[in-house]
C-alpha cells in the first residue's frame, strides 16, 4: 500500500475511535431521533475535531486528542446504554462518586470490556505516537480558518437562537436576546460529548464547592422550635429505603407475597398513594430530610435538616446507614449525636441491611429518653441479587451466579423481577426486625418507611430500567411509604393516630415527612405561626391535613415536572 494513503488510513482509524461515543449517540441517543438533530449534533463533533488541528501537528494532536476523548468514553457509552441520553452532571458525579470497592466490584462484573477498552487505548496510543508531527491543514488554510471561519459560525449560532428567543419566547431586549442565545448556544455543549464530561465536571466541583461553604453558613442556623420539658421517652425513627416501588409490596395489593411479616403486623398504615420527589437518590434524600420543596432544589442545602431539627428540641440523635457516605449528608452526619457506619458499598458481598439491627440496638440501650433516628439502607437497589441472603430466593428463577451485564435487556424480565421482588421480602423482614426491637420497649415510639425512589423494570413500550433515567415514569417515583406506632403511642396520641388511618388513601410526596414527623412528636416552632400552620396542613397525623393538588418531582436532568401518570 502506498505509504501516504496507508498514513492517512491510519488517521481516520483513530479519528473513529475518538468519535465512537459520538457515533454511538447517532442510534442510541433518543435525543438525536430526527435527522436534522443528528446532522446539526455531528457538525459540532466534526467542527470539534477540526479545530484543534488549526494549532498542532499531527503527532501532539492525536496524543492530547486521545487523552481527552478516549479516557472519558467509557462514561458517555454507559450513559448512552442506560439513559439513551449523552451523560448528565448527576451521572458523571455518579462515576466520581465511586470509590476504589466499587470499581473493583465493577471491574469483577465486566472484565471482559475492560480488557477490550485497555486494548483500544494501548492501540490508539501506539499509532498516535508514530504520526509524522506535521501539519494535517495547511498552515496558511488553518490561519484563515482559525481567523474567519470560526467566528463566523459562532455568531451564526447566535444569530440563529437569537430567532428562537425572539419568535419562541418573545425576548425582545436586545441584550437580553443575545445573552439568552449565547447560553443557549453553550447549554448544547452540555449534550455533546466530550464537552459534557468536562462541563459537567466543572458544574460538580462548584457544587462540592457549595456544600463545604453551606457548612459554614449552616452553623449558626436554627428552626427556632421549642425544646420538650416532659421526661416521657419517646422514639422516632426514619427509615430511608432504597430503590423500592409500592407496586410490588403486597401490603399494596400486589399479587405477590412479598411483604408476609409486615401484613400481619398491628398498628401499621400503608399509604398505598405516596411519591418520591426525584429519580435518584442524590436529589430526593436532601428532600426526604428537608421542610424545602423539590420546586425550590436549590434552596435544599440551604437549612439544616430533620434530625438536626429533632436535636434543637432536646432529642438525642442518631444516623445508621449501610451506604457509602454521600457528599451532601457529610454535614448531616458530622452532626448527629451518635452515628454508625457499615463501610460497605455497592458492589461489597455479604452488604445485608441487617447489619443495622446491632448498632440500633445499642442505640436503644442508652440513656436518652427522647431520641429520633434515622436508619439508611440499601434496600433494593441494583444488583437486586447481592441485596438478600440466601433464604430470601423466593421467587425464581432470578440472577444468581451467573449474573453477567447483557442480562439487563427485556428478554430476562422475569428474571430480573424475581430478584428485585426478593429484595422486597428481606426489606418486609428487616422492617419487621427493626419494629419488634421497637416495640421490646414499651414506649411511645413511631418507625416511619419510606423509599428514596422506585425502580424501572421494562414495564411499558419504552424498555426503560433501572433508575437515573431521564424519561419520567410512575414506576420510578411511585414509592412505599409505611408507619407503624407502638400501643403506648396510641395511648399518649390516640386523635394523632386517629388521623393516620383517615389519611392513608390520600395521595402525597415525600414533602409530608417533615412536617409529619415534627408533628408526631408535638413539636412546635416557637415564634413561627406560618410555619407551624404549615405542620398543622401538611402532617398526616393533623386533622387539618391537606394533601398537594399537584406533585412535583425531579428528572435525572434536573428538571421539576409536574406528575402526571396515574398509578
Amino acid at each position: 500500500m502506498n505509504p501516504k494513503a496507508k498514513n492517512i488510513g491510519i488517521r481516520i482509524a483513530l479519528l473513529l475511535l475518538l468519535t465512537a461515543p459520538n457515533l454511538y449517540a447517532l442510534s442510541a441517543a433518543s435525543d438525536l431521533s430526527s435527522p436534522a438533530k443528528a446532522i446539526a449534533y455531528l457538525t459540532v463533533v466534526v467542527i470539534g475535531l477540526m479545530v484543534p488541528m488549526l494549532f498542532l501537528r499531527a503527532r501532539t494532536y492525536f496524543i492530547v486528542m486521545g487523552i481527552l476523548y478516549l479516557f472519558c468514553a467509557p462514561i458517555e457509552i454507559a450513559s448512552l446504554f442506560l439513559n439513551h441520553n449523552p451523560a448528565t452532571a448527576t451521572f458523571v458525579d455518579l462515576f466520581y462518586a465511586t470509590n476504589w470497592r466499587e470499581i473493583i466490584g465493577v471491574v469483577g462484573a465486566i472484565w471482559p470490556l475492560l480488557i477490550i477498552v485497555v486494548a483500544v487505548w494501548i492501540s490508539y496510543f501506539f499509532l498516535a505516537s508514530r504520526q509524522a508531527n506535521e501539519w494535517m491543514i495547511p498552515r496558511r488554510t488553518g490561519l484563515w480558518i482559525a481567523g474567519i471561519g470560526l467566528p463566523v459560525l459562532f455568531a451564526g449560532a447566535i444569530l440563529f437562537f437569537s430567532r428562537y428567543a425572539r419568535n419562541i419566547y418573545n425576548i425582545r431586549d436586545t441584550k437580553e436576546v443575545v445573552r439568552f442565545a449565547k447560553d443557549l448556544t453553550l447549554l448544547k455543549f452540555y449534550k455533546i460529548y466530550p464537552y459534557n464530561i468536562y462541563l459537567n465536571t466543572i458544574q460538580i466541583a462548584r457544587e462540592r464547592a457549595d456544600i463545604i461553604t453551606s457548612r459554614k453558613e449552616l452553623e449558626p442556623f436554627r428552626f427556632g422550635i421549642t425544646a420538650r420539658q416532659d421526661s416521657t421517652p419517646e422514639l422516632y425513627i426514619l427509615v430511608i429505603g432504597e430503590t423500592a416501588r409500592s407496586d410490588n409490596f403486597g401490603l399494596n395489593g400486589y399479587e405477590r407475597a412479598t411483604t408476609p411479616r409486615l401484613q400481619k403486623r398491628s398498628n401499621l398504615v400503608s399509604f398505598p398513594n405516596a411519591y418520591s420527589q426525584a429519580g435518584i437518590t442524590e436529589q430526593s434524600v436532601p428532600h426526604m430530610l428537608s421542610r424545602i420543596s423539590i420546586t425550590l432544589h436549590e434552596k435544599v442545602l440551604k437549612e439544616k435538616t430533620l434530625p438536626e431539627a429533632f436535636q434543637e428540641a432536646g432529642y438525642e440523635a442518631s444516623w445508621l446507614t449501610n451506604k457509602s457516605r454521600a457528599l451532601y449528608l457529610q454535614r448531616v452526619l458530622d452532626a448527629m449525636d451518635r452515628r454508625f457506619e457499615t463501610g460497605k458499598d455497592m458492589n461489597t458481598t455479604n452488604n445485608y441491611d441487617e447489619l443495622l439491627l446491632s448498632p440500633l440496638q445499642e442505640v436503644l440501650r442508652d440513656n436518652a429518653t427522647k431520641r429520633f433516628i434515622v436508619v439508611h439502607t440499601m434496600g433494593s437497589h441494583w444488583r437486586y441479587d447481592t441485596r438478600y441472603t440466601s433464604e430470601f430466593e423466593q421467587f425464581t428463577p432470578s440472577l444468581g451466579k451467573e449474573f453477567r451485564l447483557t442480562m439487563i435487556s427485556p428478554d430476562n424480565k422475569q428474571r430480573l423481577v424475581n430478584a428485585y421482588d426478593n429484595t422486597i421480602c428481606y426489606t418486609d423482614y428487616f422492617l419487621d426486625s427493626l419494629i419488634s426491637l421497637t416495640e421490646q420497649l414499651k414506649i411511645p415510639a413511631v418507625v416511619m418507611y419510606m423509599s428514596d425512589h422506585g425502580e424501572n423494570l421494562y414495564d411499558d413500550e419504552r424498555n426503560l430500567v433501572l433508575h437515573g433515567n431521564y424519561s419520567a415514569s410512575r414506576w420510578l417515583f411511585h414509592v412505599p411509604l409505611i408507619i407503624w406506632y407502638s400501643d403506648a403511642y396510641a395511648s399518649l396520641y390516640p386523635d394523632k393516630v386517629q388521623q393516620l388511618h383517615a389519611h392513608a388513601r390520600c395521595k402525597d410526596n415525600s414533602s409530608v415527612l417533615f412536617p409529619s414527623m415534627l408533628d408526631a412528636a408535638g413539636l412546635r416552632y416557637t415564634n413561627d405561626a406560618a410555619s407551624n400552620a404549615a405542620i398543622r396542613t401538611r402532617s398526616i397525623f393533623s386533622p387539618d391535613y391537606c394533601p398537594p393538588d399537584t406533585l412535583f418531582v425531579m428528572t435525572a436532568e434536573g428538571e421539576c415536572i409536574v406528575l402526571t401518570e396515574e398509578p
